[in-house]
């Protein structure tokens, strides 16, 4: 079978010291924001919290979404302040475009990080996924999937923003 890997990055800044934006990172609540629309309609479940099992390299954490849904994730890059990365475990049923098993279907996410600098007027971060589109299936979701997985990055990284804007004011 055929597996084409891409990734897909979205960058935001963040009027927040890079220590404020690594803690809404590393520990994630979004419950409290809206889940837009646009995601609803392709079947994104609502992202609410994510949280550390254990910090640092090798460390885990586990990302909780509507639905009872989650992400298991290794973190592989651990650098306070600068660089947090992570590979992803999707629960078995966990379906994104009511059809897609992130588990075991032909789109599947691989991995990701959050990258942060610091800019005259806070943070730049980064968030990179890395995804992979299996078989003849695969290959039709190419397009859909780039823009509906922008679209949750975007979103990601606005809610982090606000937290982090949020907390350091």
């Amino acid at each position: 079978m055929r597996v084409d890997r891409r990734d897909i990055q979205r960058v935001i800044d963040v009027r927040a010291s890079t220590d404020s934006v690594w803690r809404e990172v590393t520990r994630l609540d979004i419950s409290a924001f809206p889940h837009p629309p646009y995601l609803s309609i392709f079947g994104i479940p609502k992202p609410l919290r994510a949280e550390i099992l254990r910090p640092g390299v090798g460390g885990a954490r586990i990302a909780y979404f509507a639905r009872n849904r989650r992400f298991s994730q290794e973190i592989t890059d651990w650098q306070p302040g600068r660089r947090y990365a992570f590979t992803f475990q999707a629960d078995p049923g966990f379906r994104v475009g009511y059809l897609l098993d992130l588990s075991d279907g032909p789109f599947r996410m691989v991995a990701g990080a959050y990258e942060m600098s610091a800019t005259s007027i806070g943070t730049r971060l980064s968030l990179f996924s890395e995804y992979e589109l299996r078989g003849t299936a695969g290959a039709f979701l190419r397009v859909p999937v780039r823009v509906v997985l922008g679209l949750f990055q975007h979103y990601l990284l606005r809610s982090i923003r606000a937290n982090a804007e949020r907390a350091g004011s």
